[in-house]
């Protein structure tokens, strides 16, 4: 029995005493048989909606790094509580013969760009000789028409028209031979321009693979497990390290399914756990799963959570409870000692003074709780006289004397 029921009854037993040694104070007075009792108010209050739920503590992000690559750990650059940015190299395995087959590659790519400045070279000189024979068959043509036109007048010798138009034919077969050294000059850029693009291609994807061998850190964080040490042989099933990034914090939890729609992106929520039970870590809800688990009926949703204080005190893996704040309202409520359970049920009553009769009220609906003060939802009005103490002695009828009276609190 706590102090304050004990004090409780201890000055109904004085009152009844002083009732029964007073012959002045007569059922006259209070009445017959009138039961001492306390009393407060119905009142107005603005009461915080909350909903109350189970979590755990979680990092924001949590990686754990795999090589692409088999081999020796060659260097292994971290210990476990080490801090990283992403980007840092954690690891590096031994990649011997692929730096060797770089250093064909590149000499490849430097012949294969030798090869297409001589390429060019012999496609100029080439289109240099096209010019050259064409113009020599321009003016063997010229020649030709002149012998023709001379022959037909017997004004050139049949010696000369023969030499002239064997000049012809030999700068015709010239300009011929000038457009196939050119075609094949031109054929011959495309090719070392083609080896040079396989050799590039060849080259970029070797660097590819060597990026592999040197392993770096996804994410910023801190070391939070190392799985292999350096001179061990490594493969992709195996993990290297394990990256913990709690620089932001986030708790996991649950809503009921009936409860969904109270929970919204941006609500705020407070978070207590039974390491610091004095502390209350603010945050609010950043994420909400689109879906609900079939298995629970639950939908989960991410609180992230905010200050220096908590980051520092709160660990992931942590037990927590999370208090989602839905918004004030003004209602009706109670101190909860007014309020009587049946045994074995969950119906709430009470008794009201009316006229100095105690009245019983059955089945009263409760909402929110704020302290000491529960919502009314139904069963009790504003205004009216809930018996706080002295409970015990009524039932519907019973003469009453309030012996003191809470307000219940200034309406807020």
């Amino acid at each position: 029995m706590s102090l304050l029921m004990k004090k409780i009854l201890l000055f109904q037993f004085a009152s009844l005493l002083v009732l029964s040694l007073c012959p002045g104070m007569n059922g006259h007075a209070f009445g017959q048989d009138a039961v001492p009792v306390n009393t407060a108010k119905v009142r107005i209050h603005s009461l915080e909606s909350t909903l109350e739920l189970k979590g755990g503590v979680k990092p924001s992000a949590e990686v754990t790094v795999y090589s692409k690559v088999t081999g020796v750990i060659e260097k292994l650059l971290v210990e476990k509580g080490d801090r990283v940015k992403r980007g840092d190299v954690i690891a590096v395995v031994e990649h011997r013969s692929e730096l060797a087959r770089r250093k064909q590659l590149v000499a490849q790519v430097k012949s294969a760009r030798v090869a297409i400045s001589q390429a060019e070279a012999a496609v100029r000189i080439a289109d240099a000789s096209l010019l050259q024979a064409e113009a020599q068959l321009e003016n063997a043509t010229l020649e030709k028409t002149r012998a023709e036109n001379l022959i037909k007048d017997k004004s050139m010798p049949k010696q000369r028209y023969d030499s002239v138009m064997a000049q012809y034919k030999v700068a015709r077969a010239g300009k011929d031979l000038a457009e196939a050294n050119l075609d094949s000059a031109r054929e011959a850029v495309s090719q070392a321009k083609a080896g040079y693009a396989r050799a590039s291609a060849a080259l970029e994807q070797l660097d590819v693979r060597i990026s592999d061998f040197t392993i770096r850190a996804p994410i910023s964080g801190v070391i939070s497990a190392r799985f292999i040490d350096e001179g061990a042989m490594d493969n992709p099933r195996l993990p290297i390290v394990s990256i913990t990034n709690a620089d932001i914090l986030k708790v996991l939890s649950q809503v009921p399914e009936i409860d969904i729609a109270k929970v919204q992106k941006g609500t705020k929520a407070s978070i207590l756990v039974d390491a610091y039970p004095k502390e209350r870590f603010q945050g609010e809800v950043a994420i909400i799963n689109p879906t609900l688990d079939p298995n629970t009926r639950t939908m989960g949703f991410e609180i992230y959570v905010k200050g220096k204080k908590a980051l520092k005190l709160l660990k992931p893996g942590m037990f927590a409870r999370v208090i989602l704040h839905l918004g004030t309202r003004r209602a009706p409520a109670v101190p909860r000692d007014c309020l009587l359970r049946l045994p074995g049920t969950g119906v709430y009553y009470a008794f009201v003074v009316e006229n100095g009769i105690a009245k019983k009220r059955p089945d009263i609906k409760l909402g929110m709780k704020k302290g000491d003060l529960v919502e009314i939802i139904s069963g009790l009005e504003e205004g009216e006289d809930v018996v706080v103490a002295g409970q015990g002695l009524l039932k519907t009828g019973t003469p009453v004397v309030i012996t003191s009276g809470k307000k219940g609190g200034k309406t807020q």
